[in-house]
């Protein structure tokens, strides 16, 4: 997969090249392309602790969640929690899309029983704020990236930003709402757990 500025190799030969015909040869490329990574490696700058830590940390997770590989049948689910794997969950639900041309909201129902109802659920541009009294609502991010804005019973406000493989559970009594902020539809698997009122 190509980064933001990644150069590639072609695209290198087409900056070297000239109008008047001139193509450079493969080891002018190479030299180029050899003067632009110590150039980038002299003006490297560490990414704060805090980010690092947490991309090395996800990084962790990831190749834990690899190594406890579970293949999910749709017709007896897990409980969705903060231990869930999104590879297991994205290979469970592989094949279900949403329509073609869809408002803002897409839900595809996975399950509906007296203990949850489960989702695979596509946002575009937002959730609007919402409260929930008697379900504890929790989704795992399998595409895609958002803001949770959330406000708890006592008024304190929180931004929980989340991107693939991230975990949430809004708590009873929580108001919340969700921006997305990827250019794509964000694409989870949403469980609304219901608790007594």
């Amino acid at each position: 997969m190509k980064k933001k500025y990644d150069i590639a190799l072609d695209e290198l030969k087409d900056l070297l090249s000239d109008r008047e015909g001139y193509v450079p040869s493969a080891e002018e490329i190479n030299e180029t392309e050899e003067a632009l990574l110590r150039y980038a490696k002299a003006h490297a700058k560490a990414p704060p602790t805090s980010l690092r830590n947490k991309i090395l940390g996800k990084i962790t997770a990831i190749q834990a969640r690899s190594a406890n590989h579970q293949k999910l049948d749709l017709g007896n689910l897990p409980m969705l929690d903060e231990t869930s794997s999104w590879p297991d969950w994205e290979e469970a639900v592989q094949g279900i899309e949403p329509p073609g041309e869809f408002e803002n909201i897409h839900l595809h129902s996975l399950e509906s029983s007296e203990k949850r109802d489960l989702f695979v659920a596509w946002v575009k541009q937002e959730v609007p704020e919402e409260v929930h009294h008697d379900i504890l609502e929790s989704f795992l991010i399998l595409e895609g990236s958002c803001e949770c804005h959330i406000t708890d019973e006592k008024g304190s406000t929180r931004i929980v930003r989340m991107g693939q493989g991230d975990f949430i559970t809004m708590q009873v009594g929580e108001t919340h709402d969700i921006v997305i902020t990827s250019l794509k539809p964000v694409k989870a698997i949403l469980q609304w757990r219901k608790i007594a009122a």
